[in-house]
């Protein structure tokens, strides 16, 4: 534009200015209104697809759970028929398995009952104290066996150690050598001599009775050997065709072949559920979004393109006021205040175009 055209210009002219201000300001307005609405149209969208996703997933989740659930609730009904059957196969080879060793071992239970009603009768007819017919009696006086070995000891270690000891530190009042001394003194007095008055009283008196007892205790003894061996054979014995087990390893064997098939559904149905049921959940969630994320979408598109616009009017507006009324009238003058005044100015008369209405501004106003 012709710099002396725009400074001898009126009031249409400043009224043109006006104008191209006010359009600047109205696009860069509604500028940062468009850049508000597209930031908030982009999170919009970002949260739909984001709702969109987590849906997809929780109810994939949701779905295989139920899928396993459905399954592994047959297959647990499945193990509890199974045990069910496996404890009553246990209870009837358990009972089964007793019978037999029953039988086997009647004779010599029934021998061993035998023998100590044998040495009850001795016992009895001669007079002998029944406490010689006892386990620890033959173990201190007669020991023949191992276990009558560690009674022996543990005897010893009662009287020799615990006893003496006990009464020594918990009983008496000081601890001094010589009362420990005079303890183990009268221990060995009182049981030493406890244990040979018994052995007078009997082991002498009744010793050809004592080893016809030993002799029918130590028969009892090998039946018993004899009775927990065929025990141990018997529960080894793995040919369970004399027991009657036939029926339930029938049901156990096709429970298990139940359960191999469940697990074998399972195994497809899930197989399935990820090669297509999957891709149709997530169809299906997606579509009842896509209505709203596409309207969105347009929306944003329409607001991207406004803001391209208004950006573009933005910029040849101000390229238009910086080349055009900037560098005539100052930079300074340039905004809708001055403008106004500078209209107002020559309104009233004080001048007659725009450079005398701009010095009087610059004198009266500056």
């Amino acid at each position: 534009m012709d710099e002396g055209n725009l400074l001898t210009g009126g009031v249409d002219k400043l009224n043109e200015i006006k104008e191209d201000l006010l359009e600047l300001r109205g696009y860069q307005d509604n500028y940062e209104k468009l850049i508000i609405d597209e930031d908030k149209n982009e999170k919009s969208i970002q949260s739909l697809e984001k709702a969109a996703e987590d849906e997809v997933q929780a109810t994939i989740k949701k779905r295989r759970a139920e899928i396993e659930s459905a399954f592994d609730k047959q297959l647990d009904k499945n193990k509890a028929s199974i045990k069910k059957i496996k404890d009553k196969r246990d209870k009837r080879k358990n009972k089964k398995v007793s019978e037999r060793i029953a039988e086997e071992t009647s004779t010599l239970r029934e021998d061993n009952r035998r023998l100590k009603l044998e040495a009850k009768t001795l016992i009895k007819q001669k007079h002998v104290p029944s406490y010689c017919n006892t386990k620890l009696y033959y173990a201190l006086y007669y020991p023949r066996y191992f276990s009558d070995i560690i009674i022996v000891l543990l005897a010893l270690l009662l009287t020799l150690l615990v006893i003496p000891c006990g009464i020594y530190f918990f009983l008496l009042p000081v601890e001094k050598i010589l009362y420990l001394v005079l303890i183990y003194i009268g221990t060995v007095i009182v049981f030493g001599g406890l244990y040979l008055i018994i052995a007078n009283a009997t082991k002498d008196k009744h010793s050809e009775i004592l080893r016809q007892i030993r002799e029918l205790r130590h028969e009892i003894v090998k039946n018993m050997r004899a009775i927990k061996s065929i025990k141990k054979n018997i529960k080894k014995d793995s040919d369970e065709s004399s027991y009657g087990l036939e029926n339930f390893d029938e049901d156990i064997e096709k429970l298990e072949g139940e359960a191999a098939e469940i697990a074998e559904q399972k195994k497809d149905a899930l197989l399935t559920f990820e090669n297509s049921t999957i891709m149709l959940i997530t169809s299906e969630i997606k579509r009842q979004y896509e209505e709203k994320i596409s309207s969105l979408k347009a929306d944003n598109d329409k607001v991207i393109a406004d803001t391209a616009q208004a950006e573009n009017k933005i910029k040849a507006l101000t390229l238009k006021i910086a080349s055009e009324y900037e560098p005539v009238l100052g930079k300074d003058l340039i905004n809708l205040d001055r403008i106004e005044s500078l209209i107002n100015i020559i309104e009233a008369g004080n001048a007659t175009n725009i450079s005398e209405a701009v010095q009087f501004h610059r004198q009266n106003m500056g």
